[in-house]
């Protein structure tokens, strides 16, 4: 009977870096443990939308008031009456010196003299525009022309807009992983990854300015208006295995 010899095996184990070292270089500061190596990271990706909607809150309105006379003084006399009643009436209203604004202009049309004031104010309440704006055209005659309100945004305004589509679309996000992730049995950890890829910005119409303009009605200028802000993200979580919670009887 042949006699059995056993099979000679030779392993070597490599070691880090870190461990190869003499032992006189090693401290404890230097040593990791063991549970500090690192598997495959595990993560998810999503993406998600949030959009925000808001109407304006700025009111821009124009009053024009026009003279024409034979003599410069009596053109000039004619506009300052008017004018000192616009004035009066803003005033009345609250409305801040800041936010008037004066353009005169002087002609001459053939032997007579034209004068032009065009009056500029902008309202941060819609009705208070309105108020104004119907009181004017109640007391003032035709020299006095009330145009329809411009309405639009501040930048304060736009500004948090942004930030607020930004966050909703994180947010967003966040409750996507998680719904995701619970139908694996699994959890989201910390973020990795945050970026946002797109933003657009629109009006309440896909009109022109020039229809915009044209549109008699003050609430429909209003929808125009409103401004709607959308902001797309993608998001990296680390994907973490669902911790159950023991209850105690």
């Amino acid at each position: 009977m042949n006699q059995y010899t056993p099979s000679k095996v030779y392993a070597s184990i490599m070691r880090s870096p870190r461990l190869q070292r003499h032992p006189h270089d090693m401290d404890d500061e230097n040593i990791s443990p063991l549970t500090d190596v690192k598997l495959i990271d595990r993560k998810i990706q999503v993406s998600a939308v949030g959009e925000v909607t808001h109407p304006p809150d700025r009111c821009t309105l124009v009053i024009k008031i026009v003279s024409e006379k034979n003599d410069v003084d009596e053109a000039k006399n004619s506009v300052k009456r008017r004018f000192d009643y616009v004035l009066q009436t803003l005033h009345n209203h609250s409305v801040k010196e800041s936010d008037i604004k004066v353009y005169k202009n002087m002609r001459r049309v053939d032997s007579m003299y034209s004068l032009e004031t065009i009056i500029e104010v902008i309202f941060c309440e819609v009705h208070k525009c309105q108020t104004v704006s119907n009181i004017l055209v109640e007391k003032l005659d035709e020299t006095v022309t009330v145009c329809l309100p411009q309405f639009s945004h501040a930048q304060q305004t736009l500004h948090n807009l942004r930030q607020q589509a930004s966050l909703l679309a994180i947010h967003n996000a966040k409750q996507k992983a998680q719904e995701m992730a619970r139908l694996v049995h699994q959890a989201i950890g910390r973020p990795l990854c945050v970026r946002e890829e797109e933003t657009k910005e629109w009006n309440g119409s896909n009109e022109t300015l020039e229809d915009i303009e044209s549109v008699k009605s003050v609430q429909q200028r209003v929808t125009n208006a409103t401004i709607s802000i959308s902001s797309k993200v993608f998001v990296t979580y680390e994907l973490k295995p669902k911790i159950k919670t023991k209850t105690i009887s």
